[in-house]
């Protein structure tokens, strides 16, 4: 029996070793820009065995390479051929579409300047009216009367999609839409809506012998290969007829409308917008982008001249659409974050549920208060993931010492997520202030300046700081031991959270 116990150990060893030194070589060989991360994992696959090789092949591999690559040929393929395909309606909605970029004296904004050199296919568009929706209660339905009202064809993709009275009342009403001869096309995260593809949620609506009605997973769960669960779409998105579109940071589920019968510590605060104008069309594009890629489907096969109207002047607004993920303005929201910090001038007002960025962000929000500019962040005071409320406040000392002013929302989880810069213009969309929107999801976002949305947006910030607790210095340097610690160990997560 001494003899079968040691033989069982050697050859544990000789098993676990091999694939230890393999999973290391990986790290090195894939984190070695990012320090930190490849440090954490290292000791992850050291300090606990085999427990430590599971979590590495579940989150510490994101094949952001591969995966980047292969969106990337998917763009090329759709902004190749649109012309081939669509021909004369492409092109009038080009011809068209050129009216609308803004001339240069227009946009002398230094923000403009620096955006347009980050990200130079992301051109700002005039003419687009934005309304500003404050959760679900008001988003729903607002999206659900402009569905019932299509006429052609309506594209939805959301991070959660949840089987419950509000997916159920709005899959309904895609289902119906789809029998009335409308093309309906709907794009889920799998690791986001699991519980409603676990529930065969959508088996049900899709296998209801409507042609019209495809719902698809932008990456399908596969045990096989379980880091597919680290590279996630994090957008949030509803696009009409290629002329009204929803984006923000509200998901489909009952937990975003009050009144509903969840219990009130489930609601959640958070904000969209409905847009309509020429911007939409570049919404379009980016469904159909991540459609084509997730159906491996042709560009012919997807798409219509009638998705591509002749788009009018609706209102006053510029907006600039940022969709970013590897493929695809690789780390465009992160540009977007580090230039509104660079170039703002009076204030720099942040909200976010999640704020944990790499070090190198939080020292260039430390040094944007050292030139005088009014910072202020504010995240929930009650955090649905207690992991990041923590590694958040481990950076309090920080900020707040160098003038970075800090509030924490009171009452219901906030999951809203904006940025306004010196009052004049605004960043808002899908991405959180943290590493896994910057490097790892695909996120959808937009720059906004001028028209009446921007005094919306800062009436609203106005509200969340009313309504929000000042962190100071004092309350901070005040903590007992037991709360740093979890803080700083927590803060080791980062590049994971």
């Amino acid at each position: 029996m001494y003899f079968d116990f040691h033989i069982l150990i050697l050859l544990f060893y000789a098993v676990y070793l091999p694939i230890q030194l393999a999973l290391a070589a990986h790290i090195l060989f894939t984190k070695h820009e990012e320090t930190s991360s490849a440090m954490m994992w290292l000791l992850v696959i050291i300090l606990l065995p085999v427990a430590g090789i599971f979590f590495y092949l579940l989150l510490g591999i994101n094949n952001l390479k591969n995966r980047g690559s292969s969106f990337k040929k998917i763009q090329e393929k759709v902004d190749n051929s649109k012309e081939k395909y669509l021909g004369k309606a492409i092109n009038d909605y080009l011809n068209n579409l050129r009216q609308f970029i803004p001339k240069k004296n227009i946009l002398s904004h230094s923000h403009n300047r620096m955006l347009d050199r980050l990200l130079p296919e992301r051109a700002p568009l005039s003419g687009n009216n934005l309304e500003l929706l404050c959760d679900g209660t008001m988003a729903y339905p607002r999206m659900l009367q402009d569905i019932n009202n299509a006429k052609h064809s309506i594209r939805m993709q959301s991070f959660i999609i949840m089987n419950d009275p509000v997916g159920k009342e709005i899959f309904d009403a895609l289902e119906k839409r789809a029998k009335a001869g409308l093309d309906v096309k709907v794009l889920y995260d799998s690791f986001g809506s699991c519980k409603a593809y676990f529930s065969h949620f959508f088996h049900r609506y899709a296998h209801k012998k409507n042609p019209n009605l495809k719902i698809r997973a932008f990456s399908p769960i596969n045990i096989f290969v379980p880091w597919r669960i680290q590279l996630r779409n994090h957008r949030k998105l509803l696009v009409i007829d290629g002329k009204i579109a929803y984006i923000g940071g509200i998901n489909i589920s009952q937990e975003n409308a009050r009144f509903t019968k969840v219990p009130r510590r489930k609601y959640i605060h958070d904000l969209h917008c409905r847009v309509s104008g020429p911007a939409v069309t570049s919404l379009q594009f980016t469904f159909l982008k991540d459609w084509v890629y997730a159906t491996r489907s042709q560009f012919l096969e997807e798409s219509a001249p009638e998705d591509f109207p002749v788009q009018g002047e609706q209102g006053n607004s510029i907006v600039r659409i940022i969709d970013s993920g590897p493929g695809q303005n690789y780390q465009g929201s992160q540009k977007a974050f580090y230039t509104a910090a660079l170039t703002a001038k009076r204030s720099l007002w942040i909200m976010t549920p999640y704020f944990v960025p790499d070090s190198s962000y939080v020292k260039t929000l430390c040094m944007t208060a050292a030139r005088g500019v009014d910072v202020r962040l504010i995240v929930p005071q009650n955090n649905n993931h207690v992991f990041v409320a923590l590694a958040t406040q481990s950076l309090y000392r920080t900020m707040l010492l160098s003038g970075v002013r800090i509030f924490e929302k009171r009452g219901l989880f906030s999951h809203a997520k904006a940025l306004m810069v010196d009052e004049e213009w605004a960043f808002m969309g899908s991405s959180n202030c943290d590493i896994r929107s910057f490097q790892l999801n695909y996120e959808l976002d937009f720059c906004v300046e001028r028209g009446s949305f921007i005094s919306d947006l800062n009436k609203q910030f106005l509200e969340e700081l009313a309504e929000s607790d000042e962190v100071t210095l004092s309350h901070v340097e005040n903590k007992n031991f037991r709360k740093q610690l979890l803080e700083n160990l927590c803060a080791l997560l980062t590049p994971i959270l």
